[in-house]
């Protein structure tokens, strides 16, 4: 007789009761006693039973497997192993195999076996929902005593999510200020990752745990139910303010903000340089035989990239190395950065119902061009007011003791972004000829 054996576990902190190899012993040993052959092994580990097992799993190997007349019967533990729905059970019937478990043998070609699996299985699926109410209304107390719910550890917090892990906080911490700084989520990722930092999962950080890391509420020291919406207070400390955390979800929540894939600028003046003659921040670095060359797109003008970025560079360390700079860039302590971030969050909320009151017919075409013109000017205000206040990596630079070593150090992404700040950089056409690199060519406009 032909024997194929199931054994299936959900995740270990689900309390499962036997655990694979626990399974297996058990199995081969009923397998051994009644002197059958194993056919085959089919696992399906970290798989819920009272869940679609689709294409890719070891349950729906072993019903084509079954099609195939592969085996005679199927062994489990117990049919909890195998099924908690009606469907899979009409599933196994179809299939037309039987079923011995370790604690009895159900045939399901005889009504009497249909009949008590039908009878277990109601029974399964009544412990599953009855689980389920608890496990929502067990969440729900948790919610309304500000105790965290999921069980996997997040970063910055202990495993039970009520202290912190300090330097582990700090990192936190410091994503959310080069967030609002205009640091990238993809740099962001690429910070914690070279520090050492990995997700819940042991995985490193990508676009998406960024996302879910600064859009958290557990770090504002809150709980957000995950289905409502709704959001309650957290009984643990906060590592960043509800403020902070509530302007990273608007600005991943903005419309207008799309994941860029693929196009993360490899080189400095990328999309930053201005065009000498058109006007245009149209420049864009390629190769060529010459090696990597800023191009105007437009086909105006091109020269080598790296003497250029030589140049950027010195006169960055130049501006950023002044007397007068580290006062200069030092941020506004007096500006309310929180409440910046709470008017523009209100203000671009404002300015998204206008298109919607538009596409309703509740606003004219005119009202609405002459509100969004107001809200639009408010946007740029506090924008540029934030710029002011959220000059913390001109400063840091600025206040190193080697400005040049600091400014070498920072990453491409935050290059771009003080040299965004402070300067207007553009390209200027040359007459023809094979001279060498001309730094007149190259002219910088403090901002």
């Amino acid at each position: 007789m032909r024997a194929a054996a199931y054994i299936r576990i959900s995740r270990d902190h689900t309390g499962e009761q036997f655990g694979v190899g626990t399974q297996r012993d058990r199995i081969n040993a009923l397998i051994k006693a009644r002197g059958w052959t194993l056919a085959d092994e089919y696992v399906d580990n970290s798989v819920s039973a009272s869940k679609a097992r689709g294409k890719g799993t070891a349950w729906a190997r072993m019903l084509e497997a079954a099609k195939r007349d592969e085996f005679d019967m199927i062994v489990a533990v117990d049919l909890d192993r195998l099924l908690r729905q009606q469907a899979d059970l009409l599933t196994l019937i179809d299939s037309g195999a039987r079923i011995v478990t370790v604690d009895g043998e159900i045939d399901l070609s005889t009504a009497d076996g249909e009949f008590r699996a039908t009878m277990l299985a109601g029974i399964a699926r009544f412990e599953v929902r009855r689980k389920a109410e608890r496990t929502v209304r067990a969440n729900q107390q948790r919610r309304e005593q500000g105790i965290p719910i999921t069980s996997s550890r997040v970063l910055g917090f202990t495993q039970d999510g009520m202290s912190l892990v300090e330097d582990e906080a700090e990192a936190v911490r410091e994503a959310f200020d080069a967030f609002h700084a205009g640091v990238s989520a993809g740099q962001v990722a690429r910070d914690l990752n070279a520090a050492g930092y990995r997700t819940s999962k042991g995985k490193q950080f990508g676009f998406e745990s960024v996302r879910y890391l600064l859009t958290n509420a557990r770090y504002a020291g809150l709980i957000r139910h995950h289905d409502t919406g709704k959001v309650y207070a957290g009984n643990f400390p906060a590592i960043v303010s509800e403020d902070s955390w509530r302007a990273a979800v608007a600005r991943f929540s903005d419309p207008a903000r799309k994941h860029p894939v693929g196009n993360t600028p490899r080189w400095l003046l990328s999309g930053i340089a201005v065009c000498g003659k058109c006007g245009e921040q149209s420049i864009q670095c390629t190769g060529s035989k010459y090696g990597p060359v800023y191009r105007c797109k437009k086909r105006h003008l091109s020269r080598r990239a790296e003497p250029v970025e030589e140049l950027v560079n010195a006169v960055m360390v130049a501006r950023l190395s002044r007397p007068d700079a580290a006062t200069l860039f030092a941020p506004d302590d007096d500006i309310d950065v929180d409440q910046l971030r709470r008017d523009r969050a209100v203000t671009q909320s404002k300015l998204d119902g206008l298109t919607r009151l538009f596409t309703d017919g509740v606003l004219t075409e005119s009202s609405v061009r002459k509100q969004s013109a107001e809200l639009r000017k408010t946007l740029n205000d506090i924008d540029t007011r934030l710029e002011a206040s959220n000059n913390t990596i001109v400063s840091d630079v600025a206040s190193a003791d080697d400005v040049e070593d600091a400014w070498m150090s920072l990453d491409l992404e935050r290059k771009r972004l003080v040299l965004d700040t402070l300067m207007t950089v553009t390209i200027l056409p040359t007459a023809g000829g094979r001279g060498g690199f001309r730094p007149e060519s190259v002219r910088f406009s403090p901002k």
